[in-house]
């Protein structure tokens, strides 16, 4: 597989899904939870999210897996490697761990780019809107390989 159709699906499929999973965290823990401007709270909101995180990534093992078996750039397969939790117990960790900075830092840029009616309107619902779309569009750009039996048509 070429190198830029493995970054295309691992733009669809992966980082703007994570990118909207990040926001959507953010914004549910905003509306949800009040005083949200609270440190104690906020790394509260992060760590859960964080947990929610490594969830997501479980799902999504297959393809990661396959997009990294296609792959010979280093740079883009320690990408793919972001995004795997079948790995030593230290980077495990240490993946977590970003996963809670992502979080921490996704609460605080949502309670300051939007405002509290935005938070609790309709945004979540246009996040969602584009992490299906991209979502969508990266399983459907590489249908055969993820699927489960390849040759099934």
């Amino acid at each position: 597989m070429k190198k830029s159709h493995i970054l295309l699906v691992f733009t669809f499929l992966l980082l703007i899904p994570y990118i909207c999973s990040l926001i959507i965290i953010g914004i549910g823990y905003d509306a949800l939870v009040l005083h949200s401007a609270d440190l104690f709270r906020t790394i509260i909101g992060a760590a859960v999210g964080s947990v929610i995180m490594f969830a997501i990534k479980a799902t999504i093992q297959r393809p990661v897996d396959l997009l990294a078996v296609e792959t010979n750039d280093g740079f883009l397969k320690q990408l793919l490697r972001f995004f795997s939790i079948r790995r030593r117990y230290i980077l495990l960790i240490a993946n977590v761990i970003l996963d809670f900075i992502l979080c921490f830092l996704a609460t605080i840029a949502m309670r300051e780019l939007l405002t509290l009616d935005q938070i609790v309107g309709k945004s979540v619902g246009f996040v969602m809107l584009i992490m299906f779309i991209s979502t969508c569009l990266g399983a459907y750009i590489e249908y055969d390989n993820l699927s489960i039996d390849p040759k099934q048509h």
